[in-house]
């Protein structure tokens, strides 16, 4: 019997995943079941091939993602290779458009301008561009879509029902495939295959700080140097003042995301570190963006600037020059979101740093099933639908994640007698950034499924992967760290409904928050900083943040009251 699988996103981003509620059929771990699923992970060398369907005919199918980070694969349709498989049990090849910047602003313009012309699969990230599309008529609820064009998809049968009502309950139907869900049955249905897999459950992060242990060692410093504000900036100092060099280039003291360091990265990594949150001390809503903890973050790169050690070119750097700097072995200290670059071992992280005024750093986590970071979209004027429904039944499937996950058996993975998965050298030379545009081994983050995979794996880490494992977990641990559920501030689809003035106020807000936030990073003294901060406030209550905390604080109140979490008040 086969395992039946939910796919889910989890590789651009660490979270805690689990539960799938309903149908538990197949769905045990014992080992028998796992050495099938792995051993029919495969389309050319399938045990069942004679009784499996008949390949669609091949349909060019275009996949627009708002995420212009996301290195999207060459397509290449090879009998034996990922895409291969892909494209023969599904029919499709992909041709994918991803905007570099302002992926959403393009899509918008698309959603407006396109009319029938429209991608075939869209992605984004964006919850209001998620509302909209979702509102918009040219997208699939899909129930509708798998019934009409695939009833025999197991994800009719398996979709988490949790996770589809916080879907249905925010938009009005299951408009899109979510990434990162997070549902207590998933994991039940597939339970880890080693106690190993529980910390990164519970207490993995991407956002952190890594510090380069052999840097480190040269300037004398030890973690525990860097473990508060004034000793993070101190070792900074010092690190500078000794002008080191690797292969001899002068090393970066601090090297944070480049633009989108206010977009998940440097920016949220020192709010959370510095205790910012959307809850005031009365236990009412109040903007984070007027947080204490966000002053001081912002603070703390002003500093870092004024200092010498973060330069205002990083303000605009693209991932792809972050990840090369990163990569040189100059950077002496990385903070922010810690997946957005290829870990190097030599990398190690202190946890949070605290906060000079004495305030709890919050890790934040989702006590509800997540309803998706990323947000896979089927276009209604779409000419493909049939092999459309086919492909996400496809990667969602044991059979399809491993072979878009783990790639081919004996080549990038074997399974040993319990039925579990251990990967190659080979698969990670195919996974690396330079290959995997060319490989797509690994790159279907939008159904990446991190219960699956720990169910399958073999928990045999390397040093190299314990290492990372603590750097990444080193946030959660560290101690006196406050957790923060966020369920009480989600929010129906209709608060943001699209054109509304809630839209308008949050976009203004958001957008004025962008550039004045930048001009505080570089404000050459302490004086400027103050004035641009006074401004900052200004401007956002110019733009009626009041007005739209006060209706946020409503919506806070009911979801305290309907899901009977009372919000914690962290740093008062």
């Amino acid at each position: 019997m086969k395992l039946k699988v939910l796919a889910i996103l989890t590789l651009a981003v660490t979270v805690v995943l689990s539960g799938c509620a309903g149908n538990n059929a197949g769905s045990g771990s014992s080992a028998e079941q796992k050495e099938e699923s792995a051993a029919n992970s495969n389309t050319s060398n399938t045990a069942n091939q004679e009784t499996e369907e008949k390949p669609l005919e091949q349909a060019d199918v275009t996949w627009f993602t708002s995420i212009g980070f996301w290195p999207a694969p060459q397509w290449d349709t090879t009998p034996g290779t990922v895409m291969g498989n892909i494209t023969e049990k599904t029919g499709v090849k992909f041709t994918f458009d991803v905007p570099p910047q302002d992926g959403d602003t393009k899509l918008n313009l698309l959603l407006v301008s396109s009319g029938n012309d429209f991608p075939d699969v869209i992605t984004t990230v964006d919850q209001g561009m998620a509302t909209k599309l979702a509102s918009s008529g040219k997208v699939w609820d899909l129930d509708e879509f798998l019934k009409e064009y695939y009833p025999e998809s197991h994800l009719l049968k398996d979709f988490p029902a949790d996770i589809k009502e916080q879907i249905v309950d925010r938009f009005g139907g299951w408009y899109y495939f979510p990434s990162h869900m997070a549902s207590d049955n998933l994991r039940e249905m597939y339970p880890p295959s080693d106690p190993y897999f529980a910390d990164n459950t519970q207490y993995s992060k991407n956002q952190g700080v890594m510090v380069n242990k052999d840097l480190l060692e040269q300037a004398g410093l030890t973690l525990d140097d860097l473990k508060t504000e004034s000793g993070f900036l101190n070792a900074l100092q010092k690190v500078k003042d000794m002008k080191l060099t690797v292969d001899g280039q002068p090393v970066v003291p601090l090297q944070i995301d480049g633009k989108d360091y206010q977009r998940g990265g440097a920016l949220m990594t020192l709010q959370q570190m510095f205790g910012a949150t959307e809850i005031d001390k009365d236990g009412n809503y109040r903007n984070i963006l007027l947080a204490p903890g966000t002053k001081n973050a912002i603070q703390f790169l002003n500093k870092a600037y004024r200092g010498g050690y973060l330069d205002a070119g990083q303000l605009t750097m693209d991932n792809n020059a972050v990840k090369a700097q990163y990569a040189s072995g100059r950077v002496f200290a990385f903070v922010g979101n810690m997946a957005n670059v290829k870990y190097d071992p030599k990398y190690v992280s202190p946890g949070a740093i605290m906060s000079d005024d004495g305030a709890k750093p919050v890790f934040t986590y989702n006590s509800l099933p997540g309803a998706g970071w990323m947000k896979t979209f089927i276009s209604k004027s779409t000419k493909h639908p049939e092999q459309l429904a086919r492909f996400v039944d496809y990667i969602t499937s044991p059979e399809g994640y491993i072979n878009a996950f783990f790639g081919i058996k004996d080549v990038h993975y074997t399974v040993d007698d319990q039925g579990l998965i251990t990967e190659t050298d080979k698969a990670k030379e195919d996974r690396d950034a330079k290959n995997i545009v060319k490989t797509g081994l690994g790159v279907f983050w939008q159904f990446s499924n991190l219960s699956f995979e720990n169910h399958v794996k073999k928990a045999a880490p390397t040093e190299e992967g314990l290492v990372r494992d603590s750097t990444f977990q080193a946030f959660g641990k560290t101690p006196g760290i406050e957790r923060f559920d966020v369920a009480p501030l989600t929010l129906p689809s209709e608060f943001y409904a699209p054109g509304s003035e809630n839209v308008k106020i949050r976009d203004q807000i958001n957008q004025a928050a962008e550039i004045q936030i930048s001009k505080m990073v570089l404000a050459k003294d302490q004086a400027s900083f103050d004035k641009y901060y006074d401004e900052y406030v200004d401007q956002l209550k110019k733009l009626n943040v009041d007005k739209l905390d006060a209706a946020l604080n409503e919506e806070l109140h009911k979801q305290e009251q309907k899901l009977g979490v009372k919000v914690k008040v962290i740093n008062p």
